[in-house]
């Protein structure tokens, strides 16, 4: 069965259409469900992406693979560092954009080899107005080629400025498109990382209030 990337999906946690991956397909990722590695500021970041198992999963909840594909797709070791790099390489790259940083040229040529890789399995066809990337097959890579290729559209394509990293600095530093009129939102889940913020202030201030008086 072949599957398409490219066209606009539906973000799980914002409920509207995602225009491109950062660092995950959408800042959500990993769907409704969970990031393939959450608390990345912290002391003890927490990573899913144990076995290649766990990377077919997570790729099925965040619709990189249909079920039937992901059936089919097996790996081992090799592949799921690959992955693994991958993830961490457009982090690096787009982290850095997010913050108006130069952009690591290491990592930036991870996310080019691996674009060349995914380009290549795959092949452009029609869809609408414009084409998409269409793959088929079962190879390990399949579970990654649309997050390589989504990452690539983004550095080209834009829209950059709208790239930003969650201002939750003590635990989370997660990527978002910022798709706010006025380019203002802050968090990267308004549920998590917004409430997160929110009772941490309200903490230092009851502690601020208790050393006063």
């Amino acid at each position: 069965m072949r599957e398409q990337a490219g066209a606009s999906r539906k973000c799980p946690r914002e409920g509207r259409p995602c225009s491109r991956c950062v660092a995950s397909r959408c800042s959500a990722s990993a769907a409704s469900s969970r990031r393939p590695l959450d608390g990345r500021a912290t002391a003890r970041p927490v990573d899913y992406l144990h076995s290649y198992a766990d990377l077919v999963r997570w790729a099925r909840h965040a619709d990189l693979v249909d079920a039937a594909t992901a059936v089919r797709l097996d790996g081992g070791d090799s592949a799921l560092r690959t992955a693994v790099e991958l993830r961490e390489a457009i982090f690096q790259v787009f982290s850095a954009i997010g913050r108006g940083d130069a952009v690591p040229a290491a990592s930036l040529a991870v996310v080019q080899a691996r674009y060349a890789e995914a380009a290549a399995a795959g092949h452009l066809v029609s869809r609408g107005s414009g084409f998409v990337w269409d793959f088929d097959g079962s190879a390990p890579g399949r579970a990654w080629w649309p997050l390589a290729i989504s990452a690539v559209e983004l550095l080209t394509h834009g829209p950059l400025e709208r790239v930003k990293v969650c201002a939750l600095q003590t635990s989370c530093i997660g990527l978002f498109l910022d798709t706010t009129k006025n380019r203002s939102r802050r968090w990267c889940t308004t549920e998590g990382c917004c409430l997160d913020a929110k009772l941490e202030r309200q903490a230092a201030r009851r502690k601020a209030a208790r050393a006063a008086g």
